[in-house]
């Protein structure tokens, strides 16, 4: 890759630490963007922290250096799969003074300071108080040790301010440089495998200061970056995105109430996708990953904004990841439009039993407005107007009314908006007027009913989940296994390898629970092989339940509480003798005996509601798997119930008990590897 460094600023790396390995609980990111609580600067300063680090994902009491910061969270936190043993991203907020560093600390790693200053002082030329500027925290960033490769630093300033980046400390180091100018670092090949801290300082001056000696910067952001080198086969082409996928730095403009959805697509034709991993704000929704024709795999982000204390700007950041390989990271801006109050005497009616949403709104604050330009979402339905009040009655199934979720809350939108019907510009007034109906699940019901949703045991009862692998054809499932029914084709590529050596190619993983209520089904989402138990590095085998490569195909069957996948182990390219396996599962019924729980691999969340009870889900880890053929009486370990109810257990918790097997010469056997997880009750 050859980079035109011509009439810029670079600035050889300083913070370029190396560390021995990602351990558990690692920083492997930080950022801290920070907004005034008001113009009137009478209030401190409210700090809005991004963390990525590595599984097992810490607690908000482990991140906050101090007892008074609020966690943002309003679901599961996002995670990640590279680099293992995986991360999460964890999202609070802290009033601070003006001038603050944050050490942030997980266990015994180094203390990661993230210093802010903001300047509360009136700008000469805005007159306003100065707006600090915003830097986006990327997924964890990996680089292949030999391969150049440019770093976006993604920031945005809402006063148009010039934005320049600095390194915090002042030691050199020899493999990266920093554009100060476009805050862009530059990775030049050659670093030792390992980890690298990177901390930059994010700075916003006028902009008439530009091509000129820079005065002292009116406030200051602070981002950390844990850069992976990784070793490669030579310098492949990395995955790229499409034109279907947004431009780095666009920027969305959000009202209340108001759902975005984002299509992200990625080529890559050296290795299949692993994942498409993300950071953005608490409640992003991320789709099931897609794999398509053409070397593309692709997902989709929804947001909905409702009432939040996040900041203004928000940032959105993906990069695509293969095993080796990670595409550029980029990162968009979901800005949160500010609305202006409504006028006392405005009223917003949800009639729930008649699903109707009611509006009457004053005209003495809309001037110059052409009020029979006004329309709703369909231009078809009326919008009543006179000399005092607008007013519209419309249903919340029709008029272009839009029903979505958020949170546990149901939310029905809908807009007022006016429209010009000249092209030119026009001194006319504009009217966009969100309107919401927010129906909070725990009151949602009809005329004569009301919903109620059972505590998780009462429903499923105490639950027991377990792994087991037998050969094709073999186990308490051989009849499903024999003559299977796989959904999408094996792979074309036999493992020839694997044939000369008495390693199998195939091993079913069969994934069970013991539950017995009727029409409930076992949902299995992401699993991951290892080749030692203490998963430090994993490779995927599925991604929520669907096939991660060609590697791992689903065997149909007709046992709802049991999932079978058959493991091609040439082309998962496992190289020991013995693995480990490691699910995410849970259980779902439908509330309608007509319906079935939604399958992430053929159906699209955002186009079916399916009403349906789910428990929380639990992780399962079997124990050693050997991955040898055997031509003798093998020992079967079975599953064993325990009283003492986990999370995510180890294998030293499994008891097994032996039986005896016939030999058959035309076959082999395998040991079973099972492990029991029961349901940890609240």
């Amino acid at each position: 890759m050859k980079l035109d460094l011509s009439c810029s600023v670079w600035v050889l790396a300083v913070g370029l630490l190396p560390l021995v390995q990602i351990t558990a609980g690692s920083i492997l990111g930080a950022a801290v963007n920070i907004e005034l609580l008001d113009q009137d600067r009478s209030q401190p300063v409210r700090a809005h922290y991004s963390v990525v680090s590595s599984l097992p994902c810490p607690s908000l009491d482990e991140l906050c250096n101090g007892g008074d910061c609020v966690d943002q969270l309003s679901s599961s936190p996002l995670t990640g799969a590279l680099p293992s043993p995986g991360w999460c991203l964890h999202e609070w907020q802290k009033n601070i003074p003006k001038h603050h560093t944050s050490a942030l600390q997980l266990g015994s790693d180094r203390a990661v300071p993230l210093y802010s200053r903001a300047d509360l002082s009136v700008r000469a030329d805005t007159n306003r108080v100065n707006q600090p500027p915003f830097v986006a925290l990327p997924p964890p960033v990996r680089l292949q040790a030999a391969c150049p490769q440019q770093i976006p630093v993604n920031v945005m300033d809402l006063d148009g301010d010039e934005i320049r980046c600095r390194y915090k400390k002042t030691d050199l180091g020899e493999f990266l440089q920093l554009n100060e100018e476009t805050c862009t670092l530059l990775y030049e090949g050659g670093a030792h495998l390992g980890q690298y801290s990177v901390q930059i300082m994010v700075e916003d001056f006028p902009p008439s200061l530009k091509n000129q000696i820079r005065s002292e910067a009116f406030s200051t952001v602070s981002v950390h970056l844990l850069i992976t080198v990784e070793s490669g086969a030579g310098c492949s082409v990395v995955p790229e995105f499409t034109g279907v996928s947004p431009a780095g730095g666009a920027v969305i403009h959000v009202l209340p109430f108001e759902e975005v959805h984002v299509n992200i697509t990625v080529d890559s034709r050296v290795q299949s996708v692993s994942e498409i991993a993300v950071t953005g704000p608490p409640g992003l929704f991320i789709s099931q990953m897609e794999i398509g024709q053409n070397f593309q795999s692709s997902v989709t982000l929804s947001w909905v904004r409702g009432p939040n204390p996040f900041t203004h700007l928000l940032s959105v950041c993906f990069a695509a990841n293969t095993p080796s390989l990670q595409s550029n990271v980029r990162c968009i801006w979901l800005q949160q439009t500010q609305t202006d109050p409504l006028p006392p005497g405005t009223e917003l009616k949800c009639k729930e039993r008649e699903l109707q949403m009611s509006l009457v709104l004053p005209i003495t604050f809309l001037e110059n407005l052409h009020f029979s330009a006004l329309q709703l979402n369909d231009p078809t339905c009326p919008v009543f107007y006179n000399s005092t009040h607008v007013t519209a009655t419309f249903p919340l199934t029709g008029c272009g009314t839009k029903r979505m979720h958020l949170g546990s809350e149901l939310v029905y939108t809908n807009t007022l908006r006016s429209i010009n019907p000249n092209t030119t510009i026009s001194r006319v007034a504009t009217l966009i007027l969100p309107l919401a109906c927010r129906i909070p699940g725990q009151q949602a019901k009809g005329p004569a009913f009301k919903i109620s949703i059972p505590e998780e045991v009462k429903t499923f009862g105490v639950v027991s989940f377990w792994l087991e692998f037998h050969p094709p054809g073999e186990g308490p499932m051989a009849a499903e296994t024999r003559l299977p029914r796989l959904r999408g084709s094996p792979p074309v590529r036999e493992a020839r390898e694997l044939r000369a050596t008495r390693k199998m190619d195939k091993l079913d993983l069969h994934v069970f629970s013991n539950c017995s209520l009727a029409r409930a089904e076992l949902m299995v989402g992401r699993c991951v092989e290892s080749e030692t138990e203490n998963f430090k590095n994993t490779r995927p085998l599925l991604n929520q339940g669907c096939a991660s490569g060609n590697g791992t195909l689903e065997i149909l069957i007709s046992n709802s509480t049991v999932r079978i996948f058959r493991l091609y182990l040439g082309s998962l390219g496992i190289k020991g003798d013995t693995m480990y396996v490691e699910c995410v599962v849970h259980l779902c019924v439908t509330t309608k005996q007509t319906d079935r729980c939604l399958d992430p691999c053929t159906e699209t969340p955002d186009l079916t509601i399916v009403d349906s009870i789910l428990t929380r889900s639990y992780t399962v880890r079997s124990g050693p798997v050997p991955l040898i053929k055997v031509t003798e009486t093998t020992t079967t370990a079975k599953p064993t119930q325990t009283t003492n109810p986990v999370t995510q257990p180890s294998t030293s918790q499994v008891t097994t008990a032996s039986a005896s097997h016939a030999v058959d010469t035309g076959a082999f056997w395998i040991i079973t590897v099972s492990l029991c997880v029961l349901m940890l009750l609240p």
